[in-house]
């Protein structure tokens, strides 16, 4: 009886061990927080390098991964994480998808907030080089003067 209740007692003691918190990430990894928002970051220049080579001359991919990379290591040194600790951090993520879903979904909330801060490019009440943009592409390049200064770029500006 006694082997019997050792062995119980292990047993649930093993038990609890292997479950642990489903929630928790261990210290030597980057947590969800931190981490949700470096993929934001990475997330955004991604999507920066990929708009400024489509709006420039286009660039063989290789050159435009390379910018990437160079943009994926300035976030890194911003949020003070080495490439080793991101990579290790990130592979402990993948091999733990529960935790991995909770940190993109947190992404993706984070990038749906910004994209509801800018609003519809085509509303009225958006400012005006998004309102421009949907008709021109370029527009941002665009010099605006107001209805009244249409002479002013014309007068020569005396010393």
């Amino acid at each position: 009886m006694n082997n019997r209740f050792k062995a119980l007692v292990a047993g649930l003691v093993l038990l609890m061990a292997a479950c642990g918190d489903p929630g928790n990430v261990p210290k030597e990894y980057i947590q969800k927080d931190k981490m949700s928002k470096i993929l934001v970051d990475m997330t955004l220049a991604d999507a920066y390098g990929n708009e400024v080579s489509a709006l420039t001359t286009p660039l063989p991919d290789s050159v435009r991964q390379e910018k990437i990379k160079i943009y994926y290591k300035q976030i890194l040194d911003l949020h003070h994480v080495s490439v080793k600790d991101f990579m290790a951090s990130y592979n402990w993520y993948e091999s733990h998808p529960d935790r991995m879903k909770d940190v993109f979904e947190k992404v993706q909330a984070d990038i749906a907030i910004r994209k509801n801060k800018l609003g519809n490019p085509a509303e009225e009440n958006a400012p005006v080089r998004f309102r421009l943009k949907s008709f021109f592409p370029n527009a941002d390049k665009a010099f605006l003067l107001p209805a009244s200064d249409t002479v002013r770029p014309f007068i020569k500006r005396q010393p």
